[in-house]
């Protein structure tokens, strides 16, 4: 099975510990999800890991104030290609702020046929974004 752990990591004097040096935190976010796909399936997988942080983003041409994620974008591109079999991140926040984005980045991996397993939740974050998807499809009516 081809995994995609996919970390968005910025620069934040509340998360970074005065100890840990960013490349750390990574690192340690990276190991977690590998971990967590471990326990979950099994060792022999592929692990491909896309990091993201703000100084590989690129400012939109399209939006004023709106970056683009290289990394997000290049493993979107994977998972349409079939690269991707499942995708791992250590929260749903690591994918996006916003909600929309988030049932969005959902539907593409259903469309796609591509697991979604999170440390936090592991495999149960699919019946949560299948609840806020009916949610948010009652409240669009």
């Amino acid at each position: 099975m081809n995994i995609a752990i996919y970390q968005y990591h910025r620069s934040d004097s509340r998360s970074l510990d005065v100890n840990q040096s960013s490349e750390h935190l990574i690192l340690s976010a990276v190991t977690m999800c590998k971990d967590k796909a471990i326990e979950l399936y099994g060792e022999g997988h592929t692990f491909i890991s896309y990091v993201d942080t703000e100084l590989t983003m690129i400012e939109s041409k399209c939006m004023k104030g709106a970056y683009v994620r290289p990394e997000l974008e290049r493993m979107l591109l994977d998972i349409k290609n079939g690269l991707i079999d499942m995708v791992v991140v250590t929260y749903m926040g690591a994918i996006a702020s916003e909600y929309l984005f988030i049932i969005a980045f959902y539907i593409y991996l259903c469309q796609n046929n591509v697991k979604l397993v999170t440390v936090r939740e592991g495999e149960a974050i699919n019946e949560m974004m299948e609840a806020a998807l009916e949610e948010y499809n009652k409240n669009m009516k």
